[in-house]
Order: C-alpha cells, then sequence, then structure tokens
C-alpha cells in the first residue's frame, strides 16, 4: 500500500470519472480519449513516471494506449509530483471525419510538490483518434504549452480573468494572461457576462492549428476564438438545457461583434453554422484582430 499522507499534509482532491451524456455523436472516441488522460493525470503517491503510467493507461483498456511513445506525449500532465489528481473540466470535439477524430479535453490537476504542498495547475490536450474496425484508437496527444503571462497585462485581460462570471479552465486562463486571445474577443466576453454564465473551455492553445481537415488556419490559431461548452451552470450538449438559453446566447455573440458562430443548432440569419462537432460546444470567433 502506498504511505498514508502526514496529518499535517493538505490530501489532494479525490478523483471523479468525468460522465458522458446519452446524446454524444461519438460516444466511444470521447470516452477513450476522456479516460485515458484521467488515468495518466492521476495517481497515488510513489507511483509517478511514465513506467507506472503506461500501467495505469493499459489498464483503462483503451486501444492503443500502450503504443510505444504515446504516454510520454502526455508531458506536463506526468509532471505534478509525487502524487496526483487529475479531473476532466470539459471534453468537447476538435474535429471529427469518418475515420478521424480530434477530441479537446480541459483539465484540472492538482499534484504534491517535494515540500509536501498541494499545486494546482492542468492543461487542455488535443487527442488524435483514428477509427479501426475494433472502434476509435487513440494515436496521438497534443498538450497545451501556453506562453508566459505579459508583464503588464492591462485593464482588458484583468478584468476577463478576474471576472465571477467568466470561468477558464489552466490553459485557456494561461492563454488570455499571456496576450492569446484578441481584444475584441476579449471585449465580446466581458459584453456577454453582463447577461450570461460563461464557461469557457479553449481558446488558442490545445487546439488544431489548422480547421480539423483542411489546410485552414483556424481562429483560434489566430487567437481571435473561444469556445464555450456551458451558459449559466447548463452544459451545451445536455439534452436538458433550453435551446432557447443557447440559441440566446448565440445571437447575443452575434450581436456582439461574432462574425462565425457555431452551434448545435442551425439559426437563421448570417454568421452562424452548425455540424456534429458542435453539438457539444460553442465556437465563437471574429474577424479582426482589433
Amino acid at each position: 500500500m502506498p504511505p498514508t499522507p502526514t496529518p499535517t499534509e493538505t490530501p489532494l482532491p479525490s478523483a471523479s470519472p468525468w460522465p458522458l451524456v446519452r446524446t454524444e455523436v461519438e460516444p466511444q472516441a470521447k470516452r477513450n480519449a476522456v479516460r485515458l488522460l484521467e488515468a495518466l493525470g492521476t495517481w497515488p503517491r510513489g507511483q509517478d513516471g511514465t513506467g507506472s503510467a503506461r500501467r495505469r493507461a493499459k489498464a483503462q483498456g483503451v486501444p492503443s494506449a500502450s503504443a510505444p511513445g504515446l504516454v510520454e506525449q502526455a508531458g506536463p500532465l506526468l509532471d505534478a509530483g509525487s502524487e496526483a489528481t487529475a479531473r476532466v473540466i470539459a471534453a468537447q470535439y476538435g474535429g471529427l471525419l469518418a475515420t478521424r477524430a480530434s477530441v479537446l479535453v480541459a483539465m484540472r490537476q492538482w499534484g504534491r510538490a517535494d515540500d509536501g504542498t498541494v499545486r494546482a495547475g492542468g492543461a487542455t490536450v488535443d487527442v488524435r483518434l483514428g477509427r479501426s474496425p475494433g472502434g476509435w484508437q487513440v494515436g496521438a496527444l497534443y498538450p497545451s504549452r501556453p506562453a508566459p503571462p505579459l508583464a503588464r497585462p492591462g485593464a482588458l485581460i484583468e478584468q476577463v480573468v478576474g471576472h465571477d462570471r467568466i470561468h477558464l479552465p489552466p490553459a485557456a486562463d494561461a492563454d488570455v494572461r499571456a496576450g492569446q486571445l484578441r481584444p475584441r474577443a476579449l471585449r465580446a466576453l466581458l459584453a456577454l457576462a453582463e447577461t450570461y454564465e460563461i464557461d469557457v473551455s479553449v481558446v488558442h492553445t490545445g487546439h488544431p492549428r489548422n480547421v480539423f481537415g483542411t489546410n485552414r488556419l483556424s481562429d483560434h490559431t489566430r487567437m481571435r476564438a473561444f469556445d464555450v461548452w456551458a451558459v449559466d451552470g447548463k452544459t451545451v450538449i445536455d439534452p436538458e438545457t433550453p435551446d432557447s438559453l443557447i440559441d440566446g446566447f448565440m445571437r447575443a455573440a452575434a450581436r456582439a461583434g461574432a462574425y462565425n458562430i457555431g452551434g448545435p443548432r442551425l439559426l437563421g440569419g448570417g454568421g452562424f453554422f452548425s455540424d456534429r462537432v458542435h453539438r457539444d460546444h460553442l465556437h465563437i470567433a471574429f474577424d479582426s484582430d482589433s
């Protein structure tokens, strides 16, 4: 058995498996991506290191999880300390084709430092999968690697990261602090937060460079888009979430200046689109850097 923490140590949060809903478009793909990362990012004291990570991944039964080099691609999730707990905040599609998929998994992670204290962090991982006769197999992991925070972020950035109605996972928070979301998008977030509580999933890092399956540069790469996985605490993919709430948010985003707005339903008017990828999140993009 692993050693018991001393009474003076703060215990790590417990693991909490991320739930899949019955309306998932490709449930096996998302399940394999999420369960693999939960296993890689969580370990008891004394079971850190890539060898233990490989065993945890194999125990999950995720196809290709034990492939040479795959576990090492998890990068920052493996370096949290002598013990760690990872929880998935949001999991959405970054792209979905007949035989290839991208699942973007935003995570929070707590780890035990050498001095016994608990450090909080996290990453967003672009999990690439391929469909085989046996189902979806994990092929590659691309974790977020945000730039350092700006020394002088300015009032706009400070308002967004400090807003109590704008919730940013660790990678998205780091992106905003690093200046990797353009001012027009930042101002739109603040405008939307006057009416809505916003759970952002992805901003810049951790997203595919190109629109999946094309050679077109993504607006996330251009630093002028953000994705939203929940509005007013209600997830986009949940069938119990009122259509009027999500549709109203999308129309409010258009009024705030977004030129390209994706979601689970096609709304009337210019700038809106819908497809299988956007059943689980809203894509809010802007055509200007100003």
